[in-house]
């Protein structure tokens, strides 16, 4: 049996973390990336704008209740809105995969919406609600787990 002399044992330690990185590397750079939005910069720039929404939010006097019963998403704007007036939209957001997006348009039955989460798949999802009253945006979002 022969033995290895130490420059030989380096070598070898040397090529064996080579490839080790370049595999990594090769796998890492091949693996899908979800941002949180694919216009991540444009959004940046309004952000200000989303900040001004959210404090009007905060601001205002009555609040939007979203519960969730095991079946179905119930959205209970206040009973002091006009339901005609107020439009908007509703986005499922699912952060581990933006394929699973959904946008919903709001329209209220007796000053609630009544989603069913049937088709939604199981885990973490966070519910954003972008509506308008009386010329002012407003915005409210939550998290729920299925």
């Amino acid at each position: 049996m022969k033995k290895i002399s130490w420059g030989t044992g380096i070598l070898i330690s040397i090529i064996i973390f080579m490839i080790l990185t370049i595999s990594t590397t090769i796998y890492l750079m091949n693996q899908k990336v979800d941002l949180v939005t694919e216009d991540y910069y444009l959004k940046g720039l309004d952000y200000q704008k989303q900040i001004d929404i959210e404090k009007r939010s905060t601001d205002f006097s009555d609040k939007i209740l979203i519960d969730y019963d095991g079946q179905f998403v119930i959205i209970s704007f206040p009973e002091t809105l006009k339901s005609n007036l107020v439009n908007g939209e509703i986005l499922f957001y699912r952060p581990s995969d933006s394929n699973l997006d959904i946008t919903i348009p709001i329209k209220l039955e007796n000053q609630k919406q009544i989603i069913p989460v049937s088709t939604l798949k199981k885990g973490f999802w966070r519910i954003k609600i972008n509506w308008n009253y009386n010329n002012n945006n407003y915005y409210k979002e939550s998290i729920i787990t299925l």
